[in-house]
């Protein structure tokens, strides 16, 4: 058997005369997290919708622990909470949770058990008997998780979970998703295309443009692969500072501070301190940043459109 619980060999999705996945191949591993990043329309709902079978690859192939994309031992295998989730209107949270979980499997009293459980995991044991179709947005997406945790899975498929969410929204959210990975050790595919959320939660980046792959590494490994360092700084005159690293460097400012991009941080701060003393500047902060996802991914686009 393969070592990967997810292989996804050339697959292509077209949709007319219009390519919206484009002869990709991805290799997921056990327990690990993985995030497929990309603008709106890069391709990461309709790979997610191939990989439940939901949508028919136009070419290529792909199993799920060896089991065909689609079929019944692959769907038991994962939990999938899409992007937009539909509830029905006449359905309590408990009452929406207990069907997802006879459906996928669960006995009566098994899928009741688990509905209760999870109600009470996510804190929602004051809206238990109340319409989900009412919900916020922000309880929905935990509703929506919740059934796609209902069956157990062993990997779980994550669509988009804090698209249209406030701030505090989706940390609980992305709070979430951490604990389920550190209790139950799953393998999780997240996108998004808010990039710095993501940071906290994955250890695996996947990035993927006009349903083309064009970065598939462990976050750490990518960034050793740009070697790009950010220094950021703070003196008593930002904006004389900025005149004279402005001309060499890709220099960002922000209301306190300048963060400044280079391949050799060490020369950088060289010259920082030789500019700090040159010019009798009183020196604030100087600390080197590790490399956003943001700006990695911004790095990869530069360098596929080269």
């Amino acid at each position: 058997m393969s070592e990967y619980c997810i292989e996804l060999n050339n697959l292509t999705k077209r949709f007319g005369k219009f390519t919206a996945v484009d002869n990709f191949s991805l290799q997921l591993l056990p327990g690990k997290v993985y995030g497929i990043v990309g603008p709106n329309g890069a391709g990461k709902s309709t790979t997610m919708a191939m990989i439940m079978g939901s949508l028919q690859p136009t070419e290529g192939t792909g199993n799920v622990m060896g089991h065909q994309l689609g079929s019944e031992q692959a769907l038991k295998i994962l939990g999938y909470s899409p992007e937009f989730t539909s509830f029905y209107d006449d359905m309590s949270c408990v009452e929406y949770l207990w069907y997802m979980g006879t459906l996928g499997g669960l006995s009566n009293e098994e899928a009741m058990e688990k509905a209760m459980s999870l109600i009470k995991q996510y804190d929602l044991v004051e809206h238990a008997y109340k319409k989900v179709s009412k919900f916020s947005t922000g309880m929905k997406k935990k509703v929506s998780l919740a059934q796609a945790m209902i069956h157990d899975p062993q990997i779980l498929l994550l669509d988009e979970p804090t698209a249209n969410l406030d701030p505090s929204s989706r940390m609980e959210i992305l709070d979430t998703v951490r604990k389920m990975v550190q209790e139950r050790k799953l393998t999780v595919l997240i996108s998004s295309h808010v990039l710095t959320e993501l940071e906290t939660v994955i250890d695996h980046v996947v990035m993927i443009n006009h349903g083309k792959l064009i970065m598939d590494e462990d976050i750490v490994t990518a960034q050793e692969k740009f070697k790009q360092g950010i220094l950021v700084v703070s003196c008593n005159n930002n904006d004389l500072l900025l005149e004279k690293l402005e001309n060499k460097y890709d220099v960002e400012k922000s209301k306190d501070s300048i963060r400044i991009m280079t391949s050799d941080v060490s020369i950088l701060k060289k010259e920082v301190v030789k500019v700090i003393f040159e010019n009798d500047l009183i020196l604030n902060v100087l600390h080197e940043e590790v490399l956003s996802l943001d700006l990695l991914y911004k790095q990869a686009l530069e360098g596929e459109n080269k």
